[in-house]
């Protein structure tokens, strides 16, 4: 039920916008130091669960990483470009997830983890896991290879365009103060669904990454099985626990 105020906290913060009200303001505060950090371990809940997620996707970095290194690069050709980059931009949406976990109260902090959150999303994670896709479908396309045969293929397929479906609705959501959705007040209710459906892309990424690490041809034949054991089996499902724990 609205209460005819605005917000002092306001959800989606803005460059254009100060985001906190005048009137809240105590006279000398903009002589006060701004927070030095992100926030992000405040709690010993938080801390362990970053812990788990740094864990997790170490694990899975490395062992990925080097199944490839590891292996005859000129005879996997373009396909070597694909775990790596695949595996490096689910690191960068992970990373860019956390900034705004737990959501703090200072709105300063808030306004500096949304900007974080974008910078690490649109710079980052979406240009690196456009190369790794496009890496694979240029690989199939040399070989003359059928597209989407697997289950890791159609779940890579339904993440990239979940992923820039995602992207392009949580910019509109804060940009402009909302004004593609109508205004602020529609743009929140918006966000809160992006949010829940980031959380469930995630868990779609981490699974395709599991059926691509133990059940693929490719991995298969790597060998390694214990190695990716612990990184499929051990590490992915350590990152899964680490974004929910974080999540209010």
């Amino acid at each position: 039920m609205s209460t005819g105020r605005e917000e002092t906290s306001p959800l989606l913060p803005s460059t254009t916008v100060d985001s906190e009200p005048s009137g809240l303001r105590r006279q000398g505060q903009e002589d006060l130091p701004e927070p030095a950090n992100l926030d992000m371990v405040p709690t010993k809940r938080d801390k362990i669960a970053l812990a788990f997620i740094l864990i997790g996707l170490g694990l899975v970095v490395a062992t990925s990483w080097y199944l490839v290194f590891s292996g005859d690069l000129k005879a996997m050709g373009w396909f070597a470009v694909h775990p790596p980059m695949q595996t490096l931009a689910i690191t960068a949406f992970l990373l860019g997830i956390t900034p705004l976990q737990p959501p703090p109260s200072n709105s300063t902090i808030k306004e500096r983890k949304f900007k974080s959150h974008q910078s690490i999303m649109l710079g980052f994670a979406l240009p690196i896991l456009a190369i790794g896709s496009l890496a694979m479908v240029y690989n199939k396309y040399l070989h003359g290879a059928k597209h989407f045969t697997t289950w890791h293929a159609k779940l890579g397929l339904i993440s990239i365009i979940w992923v820039l479906t995602q992207a392009t609705i949580g910019a509109l959501s804060v940009w402009f103060n909302g004004k593609a959705f109508g205004g602020k007040e529609n743009a929140k209710r918006v966000y809160k669904y992006h949010r829940l459906s980031g959380y469930l892309l995630v868990t779609l990424m981490l699974i395709t990454i599991h059926l691509a690490g133990i059940h693929s041809d490719w991995a298969n034949g790597r060998g390694h099985k214990n190695l990716r054991i612990l990184a499929y089996y051990i590490g992915l499902p350590l990152i899964w626990i680490g974004i929910e724990l974080r999540s209010r």
